[in-house]
């Protein structure tokens, strides 16, 4: 049964499962048939226009009022996510910045994934996400 209205249930306590109070993401997350599903791809937190703030916490809330503005045209909202996968230049200098803003955006943690990667297109960023939200049907 889903909670909140949302057509999803979070099944599984991180922690329960691993010991660890506060992790920022849940073990799973169940979707009924008949739920539509957005897939989002890579969005980026660059900065639009010259003399914008370029440190990593500016592109983190340009990126995921990003995020809002393409699941918004979809349908759906930032509580509507279920997956995130997080492309980061830095885990170890970058990924406590990027739970803490994930958690202003976000009330219910999604399920997730954390990958280190060389480098992003722009190269001059240091975080991507690709989100897949779930809703009711229109």
């Amino acid at each position: 049964m889903a909670t909140d209205d949302k057509p999803f249930t979070v099944i599984g306590d991180t922690e329960a499962l691993t010991g660890v109070a506060g992790l920022p993401f849940v073990p799973a997350i169940r979707i009924p048939a008949g739920a539509d599903l957005i897939f989002v791809s890579g969005v980026l937190g660059g900065p639009k226009n010259p003399g914008d703030p370029t440190d990593l916490r500016a592109e983190l809330h340009r990126l995921f009022r990003n995020l809002e503005q393409v699941l918004n045209l979809s349908g759906a909202t930032i509580a509507d996510v279920v997956n995130v996968n997080k492309f980061l230049v830095d885990i170890d200098r970058d990924n406590a910045v990027v739970v803490e803003v994930m958690r202003e955006y976000f009330e219910r943690m999604p399920t997730s994934t954390t990958v280190e990667v060389t480098r992003l297109v722009p190269g001059d960023l240091r975080v991507e996400v690709s989100a897949i939200a779930a809703v009711r049907p229109a």
